[in-house]
């Protein structure tokens, strides 16, 4: 790599687009260009120019005040520059890494406005990039490619921290340490963001674990509601196909006996006729002899079946009363729930207090009778009201079972009646006249036939009231199940297995309770749950994800560290001897060094540097490794004949003499592609200025020099010469010179 091109407009005094070409280092010609001319022509300016295309941001060291002082501000001939900008071409450049260009064209440009713009071949780019990019190829604003006479002298008299910026030029570690800050900035930024990241975590993590623990009763919730639909599914299942059973058996039963009932009717029925067929024909035979006692057992007859009718409607009332006894029996049953816990808790509070006030009755002889039964009574309804009562225990109705009883005896009347009558039948038929013998009997099977029409009927009452029971219990049943399973029991329809009720009641009660102290949860906890989860999964994935960045990182930086330790300890032990020989060659012997400053030289010697014991008192005040980190550099010379202690001692010819020395052990240790030497030799004599162009000689062939001078010595070494004037109009112009075309005949050109 080496400097091409450096195009100057409305920079400085170069208000006119102004371009200087530098000759190409090659084996016959070192390459090296003198600028020339009278003192304020702007000479210097190209120095300037050159450190401001390359990113300097100090306006102090490009001698202005302002960003704005390096645009041309105008003069009687020319008004001021809108803008100043400076573009410097590189030749070469194809080995430096990640270029794949032959020539790099770097170019800043400034407004007044103060907007301000850096491109690459014409892209636009970073100045983090612009530094990279020249820390790769070994060049930079502050390094040593670019000595004004003011910097010469500021190597020796600069505090030694901030002489070791100037040797981590020199050694070429500018890049890693570049990286390192990168990585540094890197850690910065991944720590923010890890602590922002735990921040979050930490506040998320409360609310998280509440909703964990609604929704892990939630999860139970739902492992209890499926062990309860199970067991309602085989209570409920077992209930139902048994009632269906039961009433289907009931209502063959009842089928069968109506059957019965239907044909002893007709039976009864035909009997009947028949008997009022045979009864109108005695009536006409013997009208006159048996009026008499034919109308006496027409009487009976009548009698009697007015009886039997009668009988029949007290066993339909009967019947009606048995069923509603029997109905609420089964209501009894299906509508007992257990009470609640609350209930319970209060009963039993209750109980305590009872016997807490026997207990000082007692205590002082005053416990009566009523008192024990008092209590017994409240511990005993208590119990009844935790314990599911049996249908038998459902205490009946009185009112019903006093018209019950009172239908028995108007049933018991009947049949005493009924009793009389027959009797009476049975005595007119006896002393009747033997032709009547047919219609007595038949008589007598009509009672018998009615006899059994009556104990039918009473067995279809007793199928009736059993059939009702069954199909009210089926009622309540469905009507449980429709809302147990609200509307879905087809699992409990089709269970078939059977189970044992009496077991699975108290399950499902304890199930129910459970569920009622778990309590609901609704679905927008889940979807909270869900969310807060989600995040802080994520967030501990990015955590994650830090903390190895952070270790990859760190990594990156140990290594870094590493290389620069090692490439800045070979290349200044190189540097040092290259020092003491140009230091040599310069003032014809004497003596100087270089010497690294490390942290620990910094400290007081009571500071401990390497890691204590927990168990004592005095605190770390570093580690091992930072105590060896190279904070500064020292800089010690002692010319021929001398004796000096220290470098401001020196006379300000010695001080140049040693800052080229030191600047000339740097490039040949380390050279940078190209040096821009200004007027660094205006503090020497004649001899020495012969000297440092003997140097510039020799180290040409490492390095493209550009050397802005008065002195002839310098010229002398020159390949080509740049003359810079100015005219009144206060704009600086450039006449160009290759010492060869000189040579050859030929005349210097604008």
């Amino acid at each position: 790599m080496y400097l091409k091109e450096l195009t100057l407009h409305g920079f400085k005094t170069f208000a006119k687009k102004t371009t200087l070409e530098f000759m190409e280092p090659t084996k016959d010609s070192c390459g090296i260009t003198a600028i020339v001319g009278p003192n304020g022509s702007g000479k210097s300016n190209v120095a300037d120019a050159l450190r401001w295309v390359l990113g300097e941001q100090r306006i102090k060291t490009l001698r202005g005040k302002a960003a704005s002082d390096v645009i041309f501000s105008g003069s009687d001939g020319k008004t001021r520059s809108g803008f100043a900008e400076v573009s410097v071409t590189f030749g070469q450049v194809e080995g430096i890494e990640g270029i794949e260009f032959s020539e790099i064209t770097i170019t800043r440009r400034l407004y007044r406005d103060g907007e301000s713009q850096y491109r690459i071949n014409n892209q636009n780019s970073r100045l983090s990039d612009i530094h990279m990019l020249l820390a790769q190829a070994n060049v930079g604003q502050k390094s040593y490619s670019i000595i004004n006479q003011g910097q010469i002298d500021h190597i020796l008299v600069a505090t030694p921290e901030e002489r070791k910026g100037f040797f981590d030029d020199a050694t070429g570690v500018k890049p890693l340490q570049l990286k390192r800050h990168s990585a540094s900035l890197k850690i910065r930024r991944t720590r923010d963001n890890l602590n922002q990241a735990e921040l979050l975590v930490e506040e998320i993590a409360p609310r998280l674990r509440t909703l964990k623990r609604l929704v892990n009763r939630l999860s139970q919730r739902e492992e209890v509601e499926s062990q309860l639909k199970l067991k309602q599914v085989q209570y409920y299942g077992t209930l139902w196909n048994t009632v269906q059973e039961q009433l289907k058996t009931e209502l063959s039963a009842f089928e069968k006996i109506d059957v019965s009932v239907k044909k002893q009717v007709e039976v009864l029925d035909k009997e009947r006729a028949e008997f009022r067929k045979m009864e109108e024909v005695a009536k006409a035979d013997d009208k006159a002899k048996d009026e008499v006692a034919s109308a006496a057992i027409g009487e009976l007859q009548n009698r009697y079946e007015t009886l039997q009718e009668k009988r029949s409607q007290i066993q339909e009332g009967r019947f009606q009363i048995q069923k509603e006894i029997e109905l609420a029996k089964v209501k009894a049953v299906s509508s007992w729930t257990p009470l609640p816990l609350s209930k319970i808790i209060e009963g039993i509070i209750t109980l305590k207090k009872t016997l807490s006030e026997l207990k000082t009755k007692l205590a002082n002889n005053k416990l009566d009778a009523k008192d024990l039964d008092s209590a017994f009574k409240s511990s005993e309804n208590l119990l009844n009201r935790l314990q599911k009562p049996a249908p038998e225990e459902k205490e009946t109705d009185p009112a019903l079972i006093k018209k019950l009883d009172a239908l028995k005896n108007d049933d018991a009347k009947v049949v005493a009646e009924l009793t009389m009558v027959k009797q009476s039948m049975q005595t007119s038929a006896k002393e009747s006249k033997q032709e009547r013998t047919e219609l007595f009997a038949l008589q007598r099977r009509m009672m018998v036939a009615q006899e059994q029409l009556h104990n039918l009927e009473s067995q279809l009452n007793d199928r009736r009231v059993a059939l009702a029971r069954l199909e009210t219990r089926n009622e309540d049943l469905e009507r449980d199940m429709k809302e147990v399973f609200d509307g879905k029991d087809k699992d409990a329809r089709a269970y078939k297995d059977g189970a044992n009720t009496d077991a699975l009641y108290p399950e499902i009660q304890q199930l129910r309770h459970r569920l009622d102290l778990i309590g609901g949860i609704d679905d927008e906890t889940v979807a909270e749950f869900k969310e807060a989860s989600e995040r802080h999964e994520f967030l501990d994935g990015q955590i994650a994800d830090l903390v190895a960045a952070l270790d990859d990182t760190e990594k990156i930086i140990d290594e870094l560290d590493e290389q620069i330790k090692s490439q800045s300890s070979r290349l200044f032990k190189d540097i040092q001897a290259h020092f003491t020989h140009y230091f040599k060659v310069l003032f014809r012997g004497g003596k100087a060094e270089l010497t690294e400053i490390r942290a620990k030289d910094l400290v007081d010697k009571s500071a401990k540097v390497e890691p204590v014991d927990e168990s004592e008192e005095e605190p770390v005040v570093m580690s091992k490794k930072e105590a060896e980190r190279v904070v500064g550099v020292e800089v010690t010379a002692t010319p021929p004949g001398k004796k000096l202690k220290s470098i401001n001692l020196l006379s300000g010819g010695e001080r140049a003499l040693t800052s080229i020395a030191l600047i000339s052990a740097v490039m040949a240790t380390n050279p940078s592609p190209f040096v821009v030497l200004d007027e660094v030799d205006a503090a020497l004599d004649e001899a020495n200025t012969v000297r440092f162009a003997e140097i510039v000689g020799e180290l040409c062939g490492k390095t493209q020099f550009v050397v802005i001078t008065h002195n002839r010595a310098t010229m002398h070494t020159a390949d080509a010469l740049y003359g810079v004037t100015m005219n009144n109009d206060g704009i600086s112009q450039l006449i160009s010179v290759k010492l060869e075309d000189v040579t050859s005949g030929s005349s210097a050109r604008r």
